[in-house]
């Protein structure tokens, strides 16, 4: 059983929002936007107060109503779930599952949907035993045929109606099961035995972690790997041998004196009444047999610490472990039972080549567990993004409503590219091929932006960098970021999945009048001119757009025939041995970095209308 799909309905700044999960999940957005509140969304409706406790501050700012809802909808149901859910929640005909859990005024309620009489949902919804009763009396009373028996309480009355639909399953409708909890008041119970969901939030300590309890890493470990019975059976023995020399012992100290007291009280009670008796006895105190309890120390070499004298980096990193080699340990004998991991920043606390590898260990997990695990984190690393799978992204970013905060959720999926990018020239195959391959080598970064800057190679990077750092610009400050895609071919693909996931794009591209292969040229000019909306011209003039820069021939042309101080600090560069003379991108942009001239208006009108599209 996996979660397919997650609405989230006022819930701290989540207004509402419908997530389409994946086996690997990656939340990805601007600080606030409300990555980490989905994760903890899921923590509180599968752990429940445990995990959130929920008041009147966690409900959404917008005031519309007072109940937050979460509701997940899982799929690819096993025979074990379904024989754990039962016909009412689970029947074979049912693709997935839907649960909700909901918060109001302090009630906690989870409920879900499967399938039930209607007339039946009716009665279920009345307040109160009596209410409840005349509801179902009324309904024999008009429907003799269904057969339904006396029933005096509203227990009864429940009881009458679960055992018709279970003998009438085919006069049954898919309704939300209102009225009742989801398996009575053991619905989170019921959960937990199909899904262990576990949340390693960002603050969360290996010292609370590695502790030996029911619900840490550790314990949940411990439970998997280690088989108690055998001890708990030999100390029970050693506690019975040692509970019968503690009788013994008392009974050589006290027996006789015990005896003696007994007596004397005895004698004396019989002058007040009769036919009884009294005994003294001593009370053994015998101890509960204890549990064995586990603990965690760090060796480094001849030093041995506990946890928390390591560092966060470590403490980290040991956290994570722990949680792989429970997921390893449990897969070939929990197999009725899925595991969900929800990380809040992964990387966090690890350097690069640590927070790679921890991505591709999490990868490696899902592709091994037949299917019983998934992951979602919300992280600000790109080593987290899959570089297969850009659909698994979702972006979060924020707007307002009315003055409130709202999240939307951006997300990319290959047949969306093939509907748009069909209409100007780009092959459905061509999509396929380079759509996962352009995510990992050059878009990544682009993910986290707010602004994309789109251009064709590294070159182009560089020299308009260099302009704005002449310019005195921050650009990074202001969630711009250049993105290479790799040639003109890429830069539509590039533009539309960064588009889909909410990031506004502005493109820089070159006209290539005068190059080889003139029609192709022409026809990707017309197209991709299109595709953002310009006049359509095959061989378009050097202009700065709103959303667009094109240069009629290049930008090295541009260069050279307009920024002769660029050129000539170029040359000089080559000259001097400390340049390429082939096209190179860090002689290109040191060269507009120390160019004794300024750049030209177009240049200064192309990072102006980058800055607009920011602002705007």
């Amino acid at each position: 059983m996996k979660i397919k799909r997650v609405r989230i309905e006022n819930f701290r700044c989540l207004h509402e929002v419908d997530i389409a999960m994946e086996d690997i999940t990656s939340f990805l957005g601007p600080t606030g936007a409300g990555k980490s509140t989905v994760l903890r969304a899921l923590d509180w409706f599968f752990n429940g107060e445990k995990s959130v406790g929920l008041s009147d501050e966690d409900l959404h700012s917008s005031g519309d109503g007072t109940r937050i809802t979460v509701e997940v909808e899982f799929d690819d149901l096993t025979a074990a779930d379904r024989e754990a859910l039962g016909p009412r929640y689970a029947p074979q005909e049912a693709g997935s599952l839907i649960v909700w859990r909901s918060w109001e005024s302090g009630e906690d309620k989870i409920t879900a949907k499967g399938l039930a009489y209607p007339p039946f949902e009716e009665i279920r919804q009345e307040s109160g035993a009596m209410p409840k009763r005349r509801a179902y009396n009324a309904l024999r009373e008009a429907h003799p045929d269904l057969g339904l028996p006396a029933a005096g309480s509203a227990g009864a009355v429940d009881d009458a109606m679960r055992t018709w639909e279970l003998e009438h399953r085919d006069q049954l409708k898919e309704t939300e099961i209102a009225g009742t909890h989801f398996f009575g008041f053991a619905g989170q119970g019921k959960l937990a035995e199909l899904v262990d969901f576990v949340f390693v939030s960002a603050d969360l300590r290996a010292t609370e972690e590695t502790h030996d309890g029911k619900s840490t890493a550790l314990g949940r470990l411990l439970d998997h790997a280690v088989d108690r019975t055998e001890v708990t059976e030999r100390i029970n023995k050693i506690e019975e041998s040692v509970a019968a020399d503690r009788e013994k012992a008392h009974f050589d100290v006290y027996g006789a004196v015990l005896e003696e007291l007994s007596s004397a009280l005895s004698r004396e009670i019989e002058t007040l009444t009769a036919g009884r008796k009294v005994r003294v006895t001593p009370t053994v105190q015998a101890p509960k047999p204890p549990r064995t309890q586990f603990g965690v120390r760090v060796q480094d070499g001849f030093a041995d610490t506990t946890v928390d004298r390591q560092g966060h980096g470590f403490q980290r990193a040991l956290i994570l472990a722990a949680l792989k080699h429970l997921a390893e340990r449990r897969q070939p004998e929990d197999s009725a039972r899925a595991l969900c991991l929800a990380i809040e920043e992964p990387e966090l606390f690890q350097h690069p080549a640590q927070a790679r590898t921890f991505a591709q260990v999490l990868r490696a997990l899902v592709g091994s567990s037949d299917g019983r695990a998934q992951v979602m984190y919300a992280t600000h690393s790109p080593a987290f993004i899959d570089q297969r799978s850009f659909h698994q992204v979702r972006r979060l970013g924020r707007a307002r409503a009315d003055g409130h905060p709202v999240t939307e959720v951006g997300h990319v999926a290959e047949e969306m590219l093939i509907e748009v990018l069909g209409q100007f020239g780009v092959r459905a195959d061509a999509i396929r091929r380079r759509a996962g391959l352009q995510c990992v080598e050059n878009l990544a970064e682009g993910f986290f932006a707010d602004v994309a800057v789109l251009v064709e190679g590294n070159t182009d990077i560089a020299v308009l960098q260099a302009c704005a750092e002449r310019q005195g610009l921050n650009l990074g400050a202001r969630g711009i970021v250049f993105v290479r895609a790799g040639g003109k071919d890429n830069l539509m693909l590039s533009h539309a999945v960064l588009t889909a996931l909410g990031v506004r794009c502005y493109t820089v591209f070159d006209g290539d009048a005068g190059e080889k292969d003139a029609d192709k040229k022409a026809r990707d000019n017309v197209n991709l001119l299109g595709y953002l909306g310009g006049e359509r011209r095959a061989w378009p003039d050097t202009t700065s757009e709103q959303h667009h820069t094109v240069f009629a021939r290049n930008l090295e042309a541009y260069l050279s025939l307009y920024w002769p101080g660029w050129k000539e600090r170029r040359d000089a560069l080559i000259a001097s041995g400390q340049g390429h003379k082939t096209k190179n991108a860090v002689t290109y942009g040191e060269a507009a970095r120390t160019a004794a001239t300024e750049p030209p208006d177009l240049i200064h009108a192309l990072l102006e209308n980058v800055q607009a599209l920011a602002r705007s």
